[in-house]
């Protein structure tokens, strides 16, 4: 593997110095948009808030999961209004699907939603104990529901999150049966993971995951306050973070491989090296920007910009990095 480049180490550092603890500063919040830092060659800008309490268009309710697909466009899992919320690159509110019910286009606390590289949206309807399948305009395509008549090693029954990987394979993480269940691109089970085996790679409640460049699949590993690393035939690799988060809820791997993680129970966002050291942490717990509420989420964007879902403060704060 490869260290971290020099131009990426130096982003992290300011992104350190807006966010982290200082001898000298303190913690830096309550930034404003346009508002920029400067350290060298790079600048980190924070960009925008995207929502904030309420159920109208645009305004969200415990939100518990985001996506960003190839053109920016952000989908957020609206939990708490049973609906999922799309906006453009500039945080416009463009649609919704959704509403409270088990028919399609309706959800039970939706969890976890996922833009593919296709156009393929797929959204956890968790208490319904299935995934919906969307186009990019919310349009409804199809269901995938367990199959009771397969092998219970094969089955799902509480959908937590979902990924799909660059082959078309698709994983669900089963928060009830404390495993991840793997579709191929026909969305029929192939296999199942991380509830069986020697202690290590065992999952306690999973949440979110997602795939990085190297196809190795990173697991919120919640109830065991880790990232558990898997590769695509389900064998366990190794842990990262166990002494750094805390019920951490959501995850992404930028194309260096570095971790993003909603690291949820410290009201912050923690970062890790594609090896899994520790780079640096931001965020402190509050409702300025730049400060967190249980974040339950993280994105990347084509151009590198980091979504973080402030769930508790019911919106989504948005991070560009430039170059000078």
């Amino acid at each position: 593997m490869t260290s971290v480049p020099h131009r990426l180490r130096s982003i992290l550092m300011v992104l350190c110095s807006l966010f982290c603890s200082c001898a000298t500063g303190g913690v830096r919040t309550d930034l404003s948009p346009g508002e920029t830092s400067v350290q060298g060659a790079v600048t980190l800008e924070f960009v925008r808030t995207i929502g904030s309490p309420g159920n109208g268009p645009g305004q969200m309710l415990n939100p518990l999961g985001l996506s960003v697909d190839p053109q920016g466009n952000l989908y957020v899992a609206d939990t708490g209004n049973d609906r999922i919320q799309k906006f453009d690159d500039d945080g416009n509110y463009l649609t919704e699907v959704g509403g409270f019910g088990f028919d399609p286009e309706q959800f039970n606390e939706p969890r976890d939603v996922c833009a593919t590289a296709g156009l393929n949206i797929y959204v956890v309807d968790s208490q319904n104990r299935r995934l919906q399948r969307f186009d990019r305009q919310l349009h409804y395509l199809s269901a995938v529901l367990t199959n009771p008549n397969l092998e219970a090693s094969l089955q799902f029954d509480i959908p937590a999150g979902v990924s799909v990987s660059s082959t078309g394979d698709i994983f669900i993480t089963d928060a009830q049966n404390e495993r991840v269940l793997k579709l191929d691109p026909f969305e029929r089970p192939d296999r199942s993971f991380g509830d069986t085996g020697y202690g290590q790679g065992l999952l306690r409640n999973p949440t979110s995951l997602a795939i990085g460049p190297d196809d190795i699949i990173h697991v919120c590993d919640t109830g065991n306050d880790r990232i558990a690393l898997y590769d695509l035939y389900g064998e366990y690799r190794q842990s990262i973070g166990q002494t750094v988060l805390r019920t951490p809820h959501g995850v992404v791997v930028d194309p260096h491989g570095n971790i993003y993680v909603a690291d949820t129970g410290n009201d912050r966002v923690v970062i890790f090296d594609r090896q899994g050291e520790l780079l640096f942490t931001f965020g402190t717990p509050g409702t300025a920007t730049g400060s967190f509420r249980s974040p339950h989420d993280v994105a990347i964007d084509r151009n590198g910009s980091l979504y973080v879902l402030d769930t508790n403060n019911s919106r989504v704060q948005k991070f560009n990095v430039l170059s000078r």
